[in-house]
């Protein structure tokens, strides 16, 4: 018997840990012919069929999920018709919490697993090579005689994650080059937030501590870049979590470890050993979702808000550590002005990224079971919010450009220097700058054009110029708007609609031939050739005005600066010099 386990990822990009988790599964079971094939929802959907075909599989599994199961129940549609004597087999969060509904709507599908399924899959395969329907085994609901029969529990594996394989054991981890490699350390979440299903078991399992580091010194012997947890709650139990950090930390070789966590449970000791994490090692994820308190209620969280903020001042302190918080639209009682309030709170804590999303009402969850009244949404996956009583459509209409806007402007990182000094004119109302730039956005009729990274400048550009509250600062904004284009995108796009220029030769000269003057500024420099110089380094003025904002990143205290910038491998270093560095 040949079973094929398909998934259809979101991007190229993305990797599928629940195919591997099943693949190695039947392989430790003893199941043989059990192979996978990963596509993704922008693929054409005729090349995913015509490869499928070719794998000649008497049963074809699905991991569904919001963003690809209306594409898969296609997919199956499209399978059934060429050969209908496949038998399909559906599992994953989308299909586990209404598996009746499934089989009732979707005729094409034969079977529906429910939950975890590293145990009951292989069960169920050996089930079918015996000549049974496999409809006994927990979990498993399916059709016998025309019916819908079988159990309809949802199943979870035993307590010990530490029974299940290692899922990537034995893949050639080159082949996953120039994609997420995604992790669990543990399953389920100690919260009950009411948009996410996660919560719902009421129990965390963990794998033991020496399972997860010799797991993760296996990724990093192969040379893997970044490893992304998908533990819902990294942080819940700090007998687990702790010793992962110091393996983290200790690492020599370059990675990265993305990590999901709640801010409120971190303690002064595990700031103190985050603070010791090389630059770039650790990316914390953390989902505030709103600050309005009457919300948090009611989607059944907690946010100890002064605590956050203490963390965030903390961990932004190190500069080491890449902080991304979340806000959600669209979550009970929260009206416009309510998700005002929460985006400054959260803006003002200066995270690296601010994730703005839009709640998708997951079959399962609190919210789309409790609201039934107040919520219009996409009927199809992912099932995004459309209006709710307190936001109606018009305001998500818009914040779906305002979020396009955001993306663009601020969590690019594109324009870190210039925002962080317009920041000053917001007067704690951070929203109005987006809006303001949104505004001028859609006067432009952007939201309808692609812009590339160049115009998007220029756009930015002109959108300064025409703000009332910053023409008597539009010669700093010039200045710092051209340190962000240089650095960002390492000179490839020059700013000369900005008339940046370099230094005067004749300076330029008298630095860099000048090896023992230039080591103050970069350690072992040495002068090879013009060229070689040219290519490499950066020299041009700015004015006092703009020297005293760049103080704040760059250690200068006299004289007139000139920013001395040198392009490295892993991006552009630069740094404040005075003129008598010319000298």
């Amino acid at each position: 018997m040949n079973t094929l386990l398909v998934t259809l990822n979101a991007k190229f990009i993305h990797s599928s840990l629940a195919l591997r988790c099943l693949k190695t599964s039947c392989d430790a079971a003893g199941i043989k012919n059990v192979v996978t094939a990963e596509y993704t929802i922008n693929q054409n959907i005729y090349d995913i069929l015509r490869h499928i075909y070719d794998f000649r599989a008497s049963c074809i599994g699905f991991s569904c999920y919001i963003w690809n199961i209306e594409m898969t129940y296609h997919l199956i549609r499209l399978i059934k018709q060429i050969e209908p004597n496949i038998r399909i087999l559906a599992g994953g969060p989308e299909v586990s919490y209404t598996a009746r509904e499934v089989l009732e709507t979707c005729t094409d599908i034969d079977y529906v697993l429910q939950g975890e399924g590293e145990v009951v899959l292989p069960q169920l395969i050996r089930e079918w090579e015996e000549g049974k329907d496999g409809l006994s085994l927990p979990g498993v609901l399916g059709r016998r005689s025309g019916h819908i029969a079988g159990d309809e529990s949802f199943c979870e594996v035993t307590p010990d994650l530490d029974a299940l394989p290692f899922p990537y054991a034995g893949e050639d981890l080159a082949t996953l080059d120039h994609k997420i490699m995604y992790y669990e350390s543990s399953r389920g979440c100690p919260f009950h937030c009411q948009y996410c299903l996660s919560g719902m078991s009421d129990t965390v399992r963990f794998r033991s501590v020496s399972k997860v580091i010799k797991e993760l010194q296996y990724f990093v012997a192969a040379g893997i870049r970044q490893i992304k947890f998908v533990d819902r709650t990294f942080n819940c139990n700090p007998r687990h979590y702790r010793p992962l950090l110091q393996y983290m930390i200790s690492v020599q070789e370059p990675i990265n470890f993305h990590l999901e966590i709640e801010p409120g449970l971190l303690t002064d000791e595990d700031l103190a050993l985050l603070s010791q994490a090389p630059k770039g090692r650790i990316q914390l994820e953390m989902g505030i979702q709103s600050t309005y308190e009457t919300t948090l209620k009611a989607i059944h969280r907690h946010n100890d808000w002064p605590r956050i903020k203490h963390i965030m001042e903390m961990l932004l302190k190190k500069e080491t550590i890449h902080l991304h918080l979340d806000l959600i639209v669209g979550l009970p009682y929260e009206d416009y002005d309510h998700l005002r309030h929460s985006f400054n709170d959260i803006y003002a804590l200066h995270p690296h990224k601010l994730q703005i999303g839009f709640l998708k009402l997951l079959k399962g969850s609190g919210i789309r079971r409790d609201y039934p009244q107040q919520y219009r949404y996409d009927p199809c996956g992912p099932y995004e919010v459309l209006a709710t009583k307190w936001l109606p459509y018009e305001k998500i209409r818009y914040l779906k450009v305002f979020e396009d806007v955001f993306e663009r402007i601020y969590n690019s990182g594109k324009f870190y220097y210039t925002l962080a000094y317009l920041g000053r004119f917001c007067h704690d109302d951070y929203m109005l700058l987006y809006e303001r730039i949104t505004a001028y956005w859609i006067e432009e009729k952007n939201d309808a054009a692609a812009v590339s990274d160049y115009n998007l400048c220029r756009f930015f550009w002109r959108f300064l110029c025409k703000q009332a509250a910053y023409q008597e600062h539009l010669a700093v904004l010039r200045e710092l708007l051209s340190l962000d284009m240089l650095v960002f995108f390492r000179f490839r796009i020059k700013p000369d609609f900005l008339d940046w220029q370099e230094a005067e030769r004749s300076v330029t000269d008298s630095l860099f031939r000048c090896e023992e003057n230039m080591r103050q500024y970069i350690h072992e420099y040495t002068f090879t050739n013009w060229r070689d110089i040219k290519m490499r380094y950066f020299l041009w003025p700015v004015s006092n005005e703009t020297k005293n904002e760049l103080q704040r990143y760059a250690k200068m205290t006299e004289g007139a600066a000139y920013i001395l910038a040198e392009k490295r491998r892993n991006g552009v270093c630069w740094q404040l010099i005075p003129r008598r560095g010319m000298q």
